[in-house]
């Protein structure tokens, strides 16, 4: 016995010799799903057809075999926060709901005490006859812990799936680090023209933009289930506003995670803002985690793969955005608009709770022609709009135009956002003193800084002539190259595929592939 204990621990050391220099890091792990209507109610009168048997119980049995399903095929993972789409919500007058199924069989099946993040979210039957699913996390408690409320991201009126856009800071109870989450489903294409559905996409991701304000933590994970591949209005959103796709990233550009006609579609995604990206260290779909993906699918538990996203949690800088002062237009990358009204301002956009107004500005500093900024939701983006013009979207994904007075014949003096499909034309045109003349090529309005009852704003006029304390604006193009972010780069050389030793509380643990933590002495860490 002695012998083996001994060989073990050698081997173990001896590996570490090769899987490179360690670094102190926080290692995490995040699985997610849509587990397709998981219910804890029975006999919804759901129809599921012959796709997927295991979303068609009305009994208690058949409930439990769906749990076992999803746990069985999730807990050898271990991870440390499971999210899910797709669960129904603690209906009226119960003191259990679906995720109570999964967190406790979770730590039936691993030995590992897991926890339902509660969100206050209920429904009352008689007025919901097909009950309101929703988006919702379990955790680890010996590792995590939740930091906040649980919150909706669904910030607008008309949001398609609203319970289904949820939001959770998390704390390493082994670091102290702390991470944003949210979890969404976007709109499905059930609609009988596929457009209504791409706007109804566009919406949510506008509406999660706007949610995600509400953070407690700067470093965010974007999961879910987005229904659309890369390229789609929805997703250039979220691209757009400075969020990377993981899955891609480390993956692969063949990747998929959900089928339909037996075609594999990627609509299950990974997103994170820029110091989130820097911890990320792997991100990829679990094919054997789920029959759908291996040709089983009349007999799978849901319709969509499993992914699991590995964090190596380390303290980051807060970000800081620069942006040079600029001569010319190039699309798709951000802009400040800006001018010296009272001192020198930076447009902001439109409220995230109104669809219009006159422009607040943020105060800013210019050295040696640069602008640096630690919020970049003040930026602009110019998009192509064909014949020489623009589209002008903010940070949010909404775009501009103005609205159109029948009753005096007149557009708003007043900055209007919303949809692609509302959007105006405009020109940029630089005059001789630097600055730019945007025009709105619909309504002949153009951008100018004025101050309004002593207030720093942007607005759209027609004016033949400005007056001396009237402006146009200069843009400033964000550079890269210039943004002193300092924040550090891990080692994601094969998204760390081999095992690695990681400092942990003054513990070295060594990390396997699969995320199995061991200690020195070959045993492994629950």
């Amino acid at each position: 016995m002695k012998k083996n204990y001994l060989r073990n621990s050698l081997t173990l050391l001896l590996a570490m010799l090769f899987v490179g220099v360690g670094y102190a890091s926080d290692v995490i792990t995040v699985c997610a799903q849509n587990v397709q209507n998981f219910f804890y109610t029975l006999d919804r009168g759901r129809t599921q057809g012959n796709w997927v048997t295991l979303s068609n119980y009305t009994t208690a049995e058949g409930r439990q075999a769906k749990a076992d399903a999803i746990v069985n095929n999730l807990a050898p993972y271990q991870a440390d926060i499971y999210a899910f789409n797709e669960v129904e919500a603690r209906p009226e007058g119960s003191d259990i709901e679906a995720l109570d199924l999964l967190a406790n069989g979770m730590s039936a099946k691993t030995g590992i005490t897991y926890k339902v993040v509660y969100d206050g979210m209920t429904y009352n039957l008689d007025e919901d006859a097909t009950g309101t699913i929703k988006s919702g996390f379990i955790y680890r408690t010996d590792r995590i812990a939740p930091v906040g409320d649980n919150v909706s991201t669904a910030i607008g009126y008309t949001i398609a799936y609203p319970h289904m856009m949820r939001m959770q800071t998390f704390k390493s109870l082994a670091s102290g680090e702390e991470f944003t989450i949210s979890m969404n489903h976007f709109k499905a294409s059930t609609s009988a023209t596929m457009s209504d559905d791409i706007v109804k996409r566009e919406q949510n991701s506008i509406a999660l933009l706007k949610g995600l304000t509400a953070a407690t933590d700067p470093d965010i994970l974007v999961l879910g289930d987005l229904n659309s591949e890369m390229g789609e209005q929805c997703l250039k959103n979220l691209t757009d506003a400075g969020f990377e796709e993981q899955i891609l990233k480390m993956q692969g550009n063949n990747t998929y995670s959900y089928y339909f006609n037996d075609d594999g579609m990627l609509i299950d995604h990974v997103f994170a803002n820029s110091t989130m990206a820097k911890q990320i260290t792997d991100a990829k779909v679990l094919y054997i985690a789920n029959p759908h993906s291996t040709g089983s699918r009349y007999t799978a538990y849901s319709d969509h793969d499993p992914y699991l996203v590995t964090l190596s949690l380390q303290a980051q800088p807060a970000a800081t955005y620069s942006y040079a002062k600029t001569n010319s237009i190039t699309t798709d990358v951000p802009y400040l608009m800006v001018a010296p009204i009272n001192g020198l301002q930076a447009a902001k956009p439109v409220d995230i709770n109104k669809t219009y107004e006159y422009q607040l500005t943020t105060d800013v500093t210019e050295t040696d022609g640069v602008i640096t900024m630690n919020d970049p939701r003040s930026a602009i983006i110019f998009e192509d709009a064909g014949e020489g013009k623009y589209y002008i979207k903010d940070y949010y994904g909404r775009y501009v135009y103005q609205y159109y007075y029948t009753n005096t014949s007149k557009y708003s003096n007043s900055t209007n956002v919303g949809i692609k499909s509302a959007a105006h034309p405009f020109t940029a045109t630089l005059q001789d003193d630097g600055t730019f003349k945007v025009l709105n090529t619909v309504s002949n309005c153009y951008y100018i800084g004025l101050t309004y009852y002593s207030t720093p704003e942007f607005a759209l006029y027609d004016y033949a002539s400005l007056s001396s304390t009237q402006h146009l604006p200069w843009l400033y193009q964000y550079d890269a190259t210039l943004t002193p972010t300092a924040i550090t780069t891990l080692d994601t050389d094969e998204h760390r595929s081999e095992a690695r030793k990681v400092m942990i509380q003054g513990q070295l643990v060594i990390i396997m592939p699969d995320g199995k933590r061991y200690n020195l002495q070959g045993i492994e860490l629950k």
